[in-house]
């Protein structure tokens, strides 16, 4: 019998998720504002562009921080000197700000959503609203969804217990964050309507969310539900694998995924007499077994998006090895893109370009063909974000010695 495991995982939060802004409380709602500000001219940079980036810079990107990417507009945060209040962007393809939000920079955070209903990404923010039933000068934390295109208001304000730990829209108050200085419950919001999925205070701690799916650990089972609350699978319905077969063998949540979401969830397997037997990886929506993994290291999840996962990884069967696989789909064989580099590891996956950062160098795999790219030195570091159609964003320092964003064409770019 497979017994659910206990074992808990350290909270890691994505900086990129967790600088916020709020609005005063009691003030009229100003969440987002329309705007057409026109593109910033291209910066000048005296390093070339990595693969398979090309060509000159086309704009500069009004970030100052790594803007996400939906699949027309790159939202990111902007902000001036210390103090100043945040700004939420959102820029087209052309490098147009197309709306603007405007906040505190202590108190919120962003995240792009999955609708599972029409596949469209919603903008998730955090804010802080008053709270007429806590005193004067209470407040409590909410989150809003927007639409990326035109910054319209998709749902909320829901109240959530504090900040974006994720992956996906899981929300807790965490000790030592920007929103609190407690540890608190964890729930899981339904990307299509904003409302509670799965809340740790009804016994049941929400661990992975996709799609309005959601993985959660009780105290005898491990189970994914749907945006209804109705189990999709339960851990006694899993394939063991054949190496673990053993009396009182253990499964528990395995490695968060590196950034944002995934399709997929790495489970961890250990029995009382060995410890960590290995990890596996699954389907999230039907719990099929994809991957088999050593525990010589811990997988790597990372979304590849339209319900793509990339796990870089050591199967079981090569322990000493590490491969970059593709997960397309639970009724499709995973699909071995290439070996990896025991001193490389995954820096970004951007644009179907898996970058590998080694011993001072980099280069790439295409996760579509499993193509290798060749290795680089010279050249800038990888991207950050990619529209589907249209150009990438990276980091790059100037000639006069300043770090800022700008846009270059993919081979996908239009």
């Amino acid at each position: 019998m497979i017994v659910p495991s206990n074992a808990g995982r350290a909270v890691v939060l994505a900086v990129t998720l967790l600088v916020g802004a709020c609005a005063p409380p009691g003030t009229e709602d100003a969440a987002v504002r329309l705007v057409d500000d026109p593109a910033l001219p291209p910066p000048e940079v005296s390093v070339s562009p990595p693969p398979p980036l090309r060509g000159e810079p086309l704009w500069t990107a009004p970030f100052t921080s790594e803007p996400k990417a939906t699949e027309s507009m790159f939202i990111g945060m902007s902000q001036g000197t210390a103090g100043e209040r945040l700004r939420f962007l959102a820029v087209d393809a052309e490098g147009r700000t197309r709306w603007a939000a405007e906040r505190d920079p202590e108190c919120t955070g962003f995240a792009i959503a999955h609708d599972p209903r029409d596949g469209s990404e919603p903008v998730v923010l955090l804010d802080k609203e008053k709270d007429p039933e806590g005193g004067l000068l209470a407040t409590v934390t909410t989150a809003s969804a927007f639409d990326p295109d035109d910054g319209g208001r998709v749902w909320g304000p829901v109240d959530v217990p504090g900040t974006l730990v994720g992956p996906g829209l899981i929300f807790a108050a965490v000790q030592g964050s920007v929103m609190s200085d407690r540890t608190g419950p964890k729930v899981a919001l339904d990307p299509a309507t904003g409302s509670v999925i799965a809340d740790e205070e009804r016994g049941e701690t929400p661990l992975h969310e996709y799609r309005g799916m959601v993985l959660t650990r009780s105290a005898d089972t491990l189970r994914t539900i749907d945006s209804t609350g109705g189990t999709l699978w339960e851990h006694t319905d899993l394939e063991i694998p054949p190496l673990w077969e053993e009396p009182g063998v253990r499964v528990g949540p395995g490695p968060r995924p590196t950034d944002g979401t995934t399709a997929a969830v790495a489970l961890e397997w250990t029995s009382e007499a060995e410890g960590i037997l290995g990890y596996s990886v699954h389907d999230l929506a039907t719990g099929h077994l994809l991957l088999t993994l050593a525990e010589s290291r811990n997988p790597v999840l990372l979304d590849a998006g339209r319900g793509r996962t990339v796990v870089v990884a050591s199967p079981v069967d090569e322990p000493e090895s590490r491969y970059a696989f593709r997960l397309d789909d639970a009724r499709e064989a995973p699909v071995r893109l290439g070996r990896v580099g025991d001193d490389e590891r995954p820096r970004a996956l951007v644009a179907s370009t898996l970058y590998l950062a080694g011993e001072g160098s980099y280069r790439t795999l295409d996760v579509r063909t499993g193509a290798t790219g060749e290795e680089w030195r010279d050249a800038g570091e990888p991207p950050v974000a990619a529209l589907e159609n249209g150009p990438a964003i990276m980091g790059v320092e100037t000639t006069d010695r300043t770090r800022v964003f700008t846009a270059l064409a993919t081979d996908r770019t239009r």
